[in-house]
């Protein structure tokens, strides 16, 4: 027996290299590859707008010069440049099985990612160089994104399920977003104002703000009903429908710059969030804490939607103050962030043969995702010492950010260069 120990330690240590191989692993699964890049970008995209905020408000650090206006470049990091790679991640995943068909090829989605980040790499390097390097990347990017699209529809295609038309309103969402960033490209050819505006609203209006609410709407329910004794499934079917024409509603008003009359939309999703985030019971969801992350990010998106009605009445009613960006910040961190943090945590431990529980660095990560969308939402409320304060608080909103994406990047980013822990595929 004890010849064959030395053999057993080799082979225990040939397989541990093995797990930790990154070519036989990280093409293993499509949100594999897409969460590990973009659990990067989480990093770099805020990690560039910290230096672009320490240059604009801290004397003693030089300004970095950019090809494009800094705020218009923050405005495509964060709505096409970050989340995309988390939607075809998941999308990529869930639609073989939400539609019973096979999964999708792994040479389509290696070039897709691909594609993808090699025009983000060239957005970036524009930045720093040159305009024209800028819209390259950004039409590469654009490249991948329609190559993602083309894939998505063919398995939607090959479905024979007969209930398969509630993947529709998810593929019209990321269709939407596509045609944002093509806006957005155009902008960058053309320097047209409106252009960005319009590319703004569809971002975050008819791509991001409808998709994750009907992720949430299949979702929550779904996961909610398998984590909690006796619970009451509620999926009404005039959800979707009323979201849309809220959404749509909010996108066309922010387009002919009627921001005064928002709360026609506005109000309406807000309380629909609401009343939704009451029967789907977030207070019962609180027990468990990876399935209390999506309640609690989900209550985000009342809030932001009420934040924006009474921002939209305070210009109906002619008041000499606003609420600045906190309604967007509300959302597009509350709201966005923190459900693109409960989400992805969850499909990287169910896909990598993990027990569902939240650790520490998940929870950590989650914590300060909250702490950073309400300390960017008070950064934009008019209090005493406005002026100070707001440095201070939108400075520390970016740590706070850094400080909960980076660890939650080495925890997973080390999960999806591992193979899955039960031993099976994927």
């Amino acid at each position: 027996m004890m010849l064959n120990r030395p053999n057993r330690i080799q082979d225990d240590r040939i397989s541990s290299l093995r797990r930790w191989r990154p070519s036989h692993v990280v093409f293993a699964a499509p949100h594999r590859l897409f969460f590990l890049i973009g659990a990067l970008q989480l990093i770099l995209s805020i990690l560039f707008w910290l230096i672009v905020l320490t240059g604009l408000y801290l004397p003693a650090v030089s300004i970095v010069p950019l090809s494009v206006n800094a705020t218009s470049a923050h405005l495509f990091l964060m709505l096409y440049g970050l989340f995309t790679f988390f939607v075809f991640g998941f999308l990529t995943t869930v639609f073989p099985r939400w539609l019973a068909t096979a999964a999708i090829d792994r040479r389509r989605y290696i070039v897709i990612a691909a594609l993808l980040t090699t025009g983000i790499a060239g957005y970036y390097l524009g930045l720093f160089t040159h305009r024209d390097v800028a819209l390259a990347g950004n039409l590469i990017f654009v490249g991948g994104w329609v190559l993602g699209l083309w894939t998505l529809a063919g398995v939607w295609r090959q479905s024979s399920r007969p209930n398969r038309l509630f993947a529709l309103f998810p593929l019209g969402c990321v269709s939407m977003g596509c045609v944002g960033a093509v806006v957005h490209a155009f902008w960058l050819w053309t320097s047209r104002p409106e252009l960005l505006v319009v590319a703004g609203a569809i971002g975050l209006w008819l791509y991001l703000v409808p998709l994750i609410t009907a992720i949430s709407y299949r979702m929550i329910p779904f996961f909610s009903a398998g984590a909690l004794a006796d619970y009451v499934v509620v999926k009404p079917g005039w959800t979707l429908p009323a979201t849309l024409a809220c959404v749509l509603g909010h996108c066309l008003l922010t387009i002919l710059h009627q921001g005064e009359w928002l709360f026609v939309s506005d109000l309406p999703l807000a309380v629909i969030a609401g009343w939704h985030s009451y029967r789907w019971g977030l207070r019962r969801s609180l027990r468990v804490p990876l399935l209390a992350m999506l309640h609690i990010s989900f209550g985000w998106l009342s809030v932001a939607m009420g934040l924006y009605a009474i921002q939209s009445l305070l210009q109906w009613t002619g008041a000499g103050f606003d609420l600045g960006l906190a309604p967007l910040h509300a959302l597009g961190i509350g709201f966005v962030t923190g459900m693109l943090v409960a989400m992805a945590s969850r499909v990287s431990l169910g896909h990598s043969g993990r027990p569902l529980i939240a650790d520490r660095v998940t929870l950590w990560a989650f914590v300060l995702v909250q702490l950073t969308a309400v300390v960017r939402v008070l950064a934009e409320l008019p209090l005493p010492g406005h002026g100070y304060g707001y440095l201070v608080l939108i400075l520390g909103a970016a740590v706070l950010w850094l400080a909960a994406f980076i660890p939650w990047g080495l925890r997973f980013g080390a999960i999806y260069l591992r193979r899955r822990e039960d031993g099976a595929p994927g």
